[in-house]
């Protein structure tokens, strides 16, 4: 297969990931941004360095850092196993740093997540193709994420009720961390349903 074709197949198996959706229960906090503000609220975003969550970012490092950690646990595993005990400290602290940026901090939203969009039951009132902010917190990792987004869907009989918002600013590491915590609670859940199954 030529390096054009791989890339290619790469791609498209990174585009179908993207839209694999579940069924979970987030920290979410949604909020409008006012047309007048849309503009700097997107140069804003764009321009903002740490929005990301910390913990994204260490986690992005720490995988591409793979086969040097899987090196370093074949040939000194003591050294391996503090440095596991190290990223655990790093991920708390990472953490308490989310939670002090206005991260929800308890999964109480019924939502089906991927890493295009999610939708939920919306308490208030949101104006169709409007942009919002999103802050949501993942678990059971407490992972921060920061994402600019549209409403695409808005049904209820007063305000909105099912609400749909599609991601229309997300950094990488944050898609990733979304993909991640699907495609683990889909292999939980399938796990789940097999043992399930031979009971």
């Amino acid at each position: 297969m030529s390096k054009e074709l791989e890339q290619n197949a790469q791609d498209q198996d990174q585009e179908r990931r993207r839209y694999f959706r579940i069924e979970d229960e987030v920290g979410l906090l949604v909020t409008p941004i006012s047309p007048a503000d849309e503009a700097a609220a997107i140069a804003g975003f764009d321009d903002e360095e740490g929005h990301a969550s910390l913990m994204n970012e260490l986690r992005a490092l720490r995988d591409a850092h793979l086969p040097q950690r899987r090196s370093l646990e074949y040939k000194f595993p003591t050294v391996a196993a503090y440095m596991r005990m190290v990223e655990k400290q790093i991920d708390l602290l990472a953490a308490a740093v989310g939670d002090e940026n206005g991260y929800p901090a308890a999964p109480d939203t019924p939502v089906n997540l991927s890493a295009q969009g999610l939708s939920y039951e919306a308490q208030e009132p949101l104006e169709m193709d409007s942009l919002v902010e999103v802050r949501l917190t993942i678990f059971p990792d407490r992972c921060g994420i920061k994402a600019l987004g549209r409403i695409v869907r808005c049904e209820g009989d007063e305000g909105c009720g099912d609400t749909a918002v599609e991601f229309t600013h997300l950094r990488d590491a944050d898609r990733e961390a979304i993909i991640r915590h699907v495609h683990l609670l889909q292999r939980l859940r399938l796990q789940a349903n097999t043992e399930k199954a031979f009971e």
